[in-house]
């Protein structure tokens, strides 16, 4: 068997690589099958790495094979970190995420002299009191009995379309990541793929009050009873939105007693999940907090709910989708029809291979056929 040569890259950028993909020297050491120190003396400049091991190392970065060839990498900004658990580590998939989300930012703000339309609302209004002025703003009525994933499509559509903000799922494989935000020319907002559809609707509005607020970051959206800090703020927001407290109370109404049929049965008219209802039923003061904590352990719900079977084949066509976003394909298209960007940079962009049936369909639909 011909051995791999090895062959002399920049050093100076391979821990920068590894780093901003939020790899360790004994994780990276393993995928590759070498030793840590192998990896350390690379860094330093001192040993090298056959060819394919650094086209593995472009593959598990997410990389260009050229990148490892330049002097330097351009800096990303940093973005906040609002998760409780602070200390623990980002996945690499959250890093290569952030990647992603300020590549689209950048693409758009290229492709498109158009730029998000984030409105600005009094700095005086409560959480609660900022997602009804915001109801009104976007002019959508409170739907209800829709399926969540019917809502987050609609909602999507509507905050897509009015503000020019870009919405995308990637898988972040975080339990304690739920999404993140970036604000700039063009706003994005990420959602974590793996998550059920209420727990992605929960997010986005989560996610669309740091919009507002001009405060990006990574948030867990560890919802719970106690109502303090920033990202209580953004919680309350997103469930006054989602289910309002004089809507709530009025359904409340309805049902004789409280039990897990009642909360079941709200969460179907909300489109959340049932630790939402509870909370909002808390809230809003129809259980005591001894009634919440009685609930969570017995387990009739948790913040992570079971996620939907899948039968069959994954549909690929709405996972892409969903990861590159409608603003994207559409502007994308737009450019190419227009003669900005020629056919390969369409599917850069894109993150598709020309010969894949999903490229092969948006070829058709870049060239207006």
């Amino acid at each position: 068997m011909i051995k791999s040569p090895v062959i002399k890259v920049n050093h100076n950028v391979l821990k920068m690589l590894r780093e901003s993909s939020g790899y360790t020297v004994e994780e990276i050491a393993k995928k590759i099958k070498t030793t840590p120190a192998k990896v350390h003396d690379t860094e330093k400049g001192i040993a090298s790495f056959t060819l394919t091991q650094t086209k593995k190392l472009a593959d598990i970065y997410h990389r260009s094979l050229a990148a490892f060839f330049t002097d330097t990498l351009p800096a990303m900004p940093a973005l906040t970190d609002f998760r409780i658990n602070r200390e623990k580590r980002l996945t690499p998939q959250v890093y290569i995420a952030e990647r992603r989300a300020y590549y689209i930012a950048n693409k758009l703000t290229e492709l498109t002299d158009k730029r998000s339309q984030i409105p600005d609302f009094p700095e005086t209004l409560r959480p609660d009191e900022l997602a009804r002025e915001f109801r009104e703003y976007l002019k959508v009525n409170l739907l209800k009995s829709k399926k969540p994933d019917e809502l987050l499509t609609h909602y999507k559509q509507v905050l897509e379309e009015q503000f020019l903000v870009s919405i995308i799922e990637l898988p972040l494989k975080a339990e304690d990541v739920r999404g993140f935000s970036v604000s700039g020319d063009i706003s994005i907002v990420v959602l974590n793929e793996d998550d059920h559809p209420s727990i992605k609707l929960f997010s986005l509005f989560h996610e669309i009050y740091h919009l507002l607020k001009r405060t990006s970051g990574i948030c867990s959206i560890e919802i719970e009873q106690k109502g303090t800090g920033i990202e209580h703020d953004f919680d309350l927001f997103s469930a006054e939105f989602l289910v309002p407290r004089d809507d709530l109370k009025e359904e409340y109404k309805k049902f004789l007693q409280l039990n897990e049929a009642t909360t079941s049965k709200l969460s179907i008219i909300y489109g959340v999940s049932k630790q939402v209802i509870m909370l909002r039923l808390l809230w809003s003061g129809h259980i005591t907090n001894e009634k919440y904590n009685q609930f969570k352990k017995e387990g009739v719900e948790k913040l992570k709910e079971k996620k939907e079977k899948m039968f069959g084949r994954r549909n690929w066509n709405k996972v892409f989708q969903n990861r590159v976003g409608n603003l994207v394909v559409r502007e994308t298209a737009n450019a190419y029809r227009s003669g900005k960007i020629s056919y390969s940079e369409v599917m850069d962009i894109l993150s598709l291979k020309a010969k894949s049936i999903i490229g092969a369909k948006v070829t058709r639909s870049c060239s207006g056929m």
